[in-house]
């Protein structure tokens, strides 16, 4: 009897542990939707940045990954597939992501006018794969080992203080203003006729890193002569008007092409211009500088401007092959081909179809 009470309550002791184990171990969630930033939460904790929405539009749960809730920033609007346990917070409970991965099982993906892998270049990892993803948005994914790459990482910072972004509660994104790193509202990314899209940041760290104490001015410098001249911005300044910039220029004189000419009064970085000049003068121009461009180009012939650095025309990322060969030129007292792209000017390219060409500096 000794033998078998011991044997019943080893059976006692295995089941109550068992039991211990069922309600007190945290079961693993797994679980896809889109993930979604929230403007505002009540419980005011890591549990309550970040939510899953389902494909109609209900929200599904918070998520968060307590070691570093901003990683989770890179999949914000974006179809994914995440494990993690059950987490609480302050206030708030939350799935603390053990795992994410953007997954193209959607059911109702969006129909695109191309394949993105074709219009898009991720330039700080030439030698990435590009893989469609169509959830929700027409998206160029990179991985490099497996591993998936940001992109969209903005290496040098752009100063937004005093650009003004309309009055609206729209979350423009991270962006250095006022000497620090904030959350920017506003209607558009674009102002003064220039896209600021690339001068804002996904967290607070990819924000710091690149603007505290990294805000060196860049100069261009322009030769100019009296009669007309191909001309371009190479940098990001807050009033981009040729009136400002060229105060001795003949007014109503700058003009851009797109199938025809067209009058304009602000510089944009990767387009190209004719303006019409009074006097010998030199002018200096001070900016920030861009490390890459991407130009959208017609069927036919296109103006357009490079970078704040010489660039050989060799190096302009044309994946589809749109560029005809020979056939970029600038003029000096003439038209003349080049293999060189020079700051503050612009050139004359013509393509064999539309699509978009990408210029970065290595």
């Amino acid at each position: 009897m000794p033998f078998l009470s011991q044997g019943i309550g080893n059976k006692l002791k295995l089941f109550i542990s068992l039991v211990f184990i069922f309600i007190y171990t945290s079961p693993l969630y797994s679980i896809t939707g889109y993930v979604r930033y929230a403007d505002a939460s009540f419980c005011m904790d890591d549990c309550s940045i970040y939510y899953l929405e389902d494909e109609y539009g209900e929200f599904l749960t918070w998520i968060t990954h307590l070691s570093d809730v901003d990683m989770l920033a890179v999949f914000t609007n974006r179809f994914v597939e995440i494990e993690g346990e059950e987490v609480w917070c302050i206030e708030c409970g939350a799935i603390d992501v053990e795992s994410i991965e953007i997954s193209n099982e959607c059911e109702f993906p969006v129909d695109c006018f191309a394949d993105p892998c074709t219009v898009e270049f991720c330039s700080e990892f030439p030698e990435a794969e590009c893989v469609p993803n169509y959830c929700d948005g027409c998206w160029a994914d990179y991985y490099l080992n497996e591993e998936l790459l940001d992109c969209n990482i903005q290496t040098d910072c752009i100063d937004l203080t005093e650009i003004d972004f309309g009055d609206c509660d729209m979350v423009l994104g991270i962006g250095w203003i006022n000497e620090n790193c904030e959350y920017i509202s506003g209607c558009d990314w674009v102002a003064d006729g220039i896209d600021y899209s690339i001068a804002f940041y996904d967290s607070m760290e990819n924000c710091s890193e690149a603007c505290e104490n990294a805000l060196a001015p860049e100069t261009v410098t322009y030769t100019l002569q009296p009669g007309w001249d191909l001309i371009g911005l190479p940098v990001i300044i807050e009033n981009s008007s040729y009136q400002v910039l060229f105060p001795n220029s003949f007014g109503e004189t700058l003009f851009s092409f797109n199938e025809g000419y067209l009058q304009e009064e602000f510089l944009q970085p990767g387009v190209g211009y004719w303006l019409r000049f009074q006097l010998d003068e030199m002018i200096v121009i001070t900016g920030t500088h861009l490390d890459e461009l991407t130009i959208t180009l017609s069927e036919g012939w296109n103006l357009i401007s490079g970078l704040n650095q010489i660039t050989n025309v060799n190096n302009i990322i044309d994946l589809n092959n749109i560029v005809i060969s020979g056939t970029i030129f600038g003029y000096m007292d003439g038209y003349q081909n080049v293999s060189q792209l020079v700051p503050g000017k612009s050139y004359w390219v013509r393509a064999n179809q539309s699509g978009t060409i990408q210029i970065y500096i290595e």
